[in-house]
């Protein structure tokens, strides 16, 4: 792969990324399309790379002829394909250089049974950031009921031997899905057969990684996408190469080992090369590139690599070099090709790692994330959401960061928290942190992280502020209408009748089982925005991050679930201004919160 000659090519290998939610399929996509190329050639051309796999362009054409796909296959002009298989969109948020992202394009994994998730969307989002083209895999369509599977089939040849009732299920699966995009802002999005111009049109691919139907349709499409609307992008450079760090590990033997996505120019052995840093950019020099053995050869543990001496893009290489420990996951890599540059490119990957990491003075949060990529894409969802960050930073929570958040508590309580996105927390920030009474909050999902955080602060906020009992959280039972449920997920929307108390829009609700569904986003009658909904009262609420029929029934009673201050407060101050409807409720709720065992509603 990276052996040609320099001059040999106009083009460069695009570079692709899979996301996705977890469970949708994204490792099958790419195992089942590494698997076939691989076992036709026996590993002669597939190198998996590190992080990547990268297939030449014959490899493709002989995979593409399985589903006679041949009559476009003399328009391939590409060399090939490098595809991004870290983990899911976290290794996406690495992928990224001045001025956008390192992938060409990217395909979103979906589930086409089970449909968009909160992670579907978080992906979306930054792919719409990094301005990022994506194709979606509606995958798992062996799935479908009645489906009948024929091995490596073109999409449409295997939709058009399905019964009718079969297609008519996929297709009403494929349109809630384009609906849900719908919402979402993307006004044109559509089955690929139906697009003319790639361009306007986000395409969806029906696919399945277990069977392979539609996997030579993805392909296809992927490549013509790239190809045609995009090749000024991969315009293959004979210069120093440039690229990014996907992860610093150690390996057996041979200490702390780099492993980089080249995706420009040209690396050999030998050369000096700058990374971004914990502290400063790091200058080293290359000890060996190695490349993986083609997949058939790792038989001996000892010896998956050969060194090569000189690779060009693109391509995922492992680095061999001194002091390369206090390197960050998703900086970006340049080579210095000689002297007089090296002062330029310094400052540069100085100023790019410094952008992402913020300092400021004005009250926030202290963030602490895994990767520079991560970093900037929390920063990006803190800011839409209005949260305040005051030290944004790479690695994992220290006793300074604890000692930087009590710093804030002066100018703002609510902020002086420390959040970590996919970071060990150190046992001195532990008991930093248990001594000075600053909270710290841990995810590996973003919008998780965020939403845990609001929650904390805006109910410390109401137990502060509380004056009148108008802005405590109303006791409420309601009772789901099990006919009137208008959308499983992304947001739920289901019908309610009000069996008690007072609804509001952005409390929490909780089972009658004791089970935490989720924050209210908004109460609706006849499509008008409501602010409260009293008893006798059939509403549709609306709920963000649950799907119906997973993580609760169609059939359920609900609560309004308090947090305990405000119980407090409503029965040290308030309980007199209550109607004896919302006094029956709260004694039902406590009663309810003493059978599941929540240790402080014995008062």
């Amino acid at each position: 792969m990276g052996m040609e000659q320099k001059g040999e090519k106009a083009i460069r290998a695009p570079i692709a990324c899979i996301l996705g939610h977890i469970d949708h399929g994204k490792t099958s996509l790419l195992d089942y399309i590494r698997g076939t190329i691989v076992q036709q050639r026996e590993a002669a051309g597939i190198t998996q790379h590190i992080g990547a796999s990268y297939f030449p362009v014959e490899d493709i054409k002989e995979f593409l002829k399985k589903s006679k796909q041949e009559f476009a296959q003399k328009d391939i002009k590409l060399p090939g394909l490098l595809i991004v298989d870290t983990p899911g969109h976290a290794a996406f948020m690495n992928l990224r250089r001045r001025g956008g992202a390192v992938a060409d394009i990217a395909i979103l994994v979906i589930d086409v049974t089970a449909g968009t998730m909160p992670i579907t969307w978080e992906s979306v989002r930054i792919l719409r950031e990094r301005k990022t083209p994506f194709i979606i895999a509606a995958n798992k369509i062996d799935r479908i009921s009645g489906w009948k599977s024929i091995q490596d089939a073109d999409f449409l040849d295997s939709y058009n031997k399905q019964k009718p009732h079969v297609k008519e299920f996929l297709d009403e699966k494929l349109f809630e899905i384009i609906g849900n995009f719908l919402e979402e802002g993307f006004k044109d999005c559509d089955v690929y057969h139906k697009i003319k111009d790639f361009t306007k049109k986000l395409a969806i691919v029906p696919t399945s990684a277990k069977t392979g139907e539609g996997i030579s349709t993805l392909l296809m499409i992927l490549m013509g996408l790239v190809q045609q609307y995009l090749s000024k992008n991969l315009k293959f450079s004979e210069g120093a190469a440039k690229g990014v760090v996907l992860e610093v590990k150690k390996e057996k033997g041979q200490g702390k080992t780099m492993d980089v996505l080249i995706y420009d120019g040209v690396i050999i052995k030998g050369d000096d090369f700058i990374v971004g840093g914990l502290e400063k950019p790091i200058k080293s020099k290359i000890r060996a590139l190695l490349l993986p053995k083609p997949l058939d050869e790792i038989r001996d543990p000892r010896q998956k690599f050969d060194s090569v001496d000189l690779i060009t893009a693109a391509a995922g290489i492992k680095i061999l070099a001194p002091n390369i420990d206090d390197v960050v996951a998703g900086s970006p890599f340049r080579v210095v090709a000689n002297q007089t540059e090296e002062a330029q490119v310094y400052k540069e990957i100085e100023e790019e790692v410094d952008a992402i990491r913020i300092k400021t003075d004005k009250a926030g949060v202290v963030l602490k994330a895994d990767t520079l990529g991560s970093l900037e894409a929390l920063e990006s969802h803190f800011t839409k959401n209005n949260i305040k960050i005051s030290i944004a930073d790479v690695g994992p929570i220290k006793k300074e960061d604890i000692i930087n958040a009590s710093i804030v508590q002066d100018f703002d309580p609510y902020s002086a928290v420390v959040l970590g996105f996919n970071v060990p927390v150190l046992p001195d920030a532990q008991e930093q942190a248990f001594k000075d009474n600053i909270r710290i909050f841990t995810n590996n999902v973003i919008y998780r992280l965020s939403d845990e955080f609001i929650e904390y602060a805006e109910t410390r906020k109401a137990e502060d502020t509380a004056k009148h009992l108008g802005e405590l959280w109303l006791p409420a039972k309601i009772k789901m209408l099990p006919e009137y449920v208008f959308r499983n997920s992304n947001p739920a929307v289901f019908g309610v009748l009000i069996e008690g108390g007072t609804l509001k829009p952005k409390v929490l609700l909780i089972t009658d089982k004791g089970k935490k569904v989720g924050r209210i986003h908004q109460l609706q009658d006849k499509g008008q925005t409501m602010e409260k909904a009293e008893k006798g009262s059939e509403i549709a609420v609306s709920i963000r991050g649950i799907e119906i029929g997973r993580d609760i029934g169609k059939d359920e009673t609900l609560y309004v679930n308090l947090p305990e201050s405000h119980v407090r407060q409503i029965m040290a101050r308030f309980l007199n201004d209550l109607t004896s409807d919302q006094k029956e409720m709260l004694r039902e709720y406590i009663l309810l919160m003493r059978k599941t065992s929540h240790p402080w509603w014995g008062m």
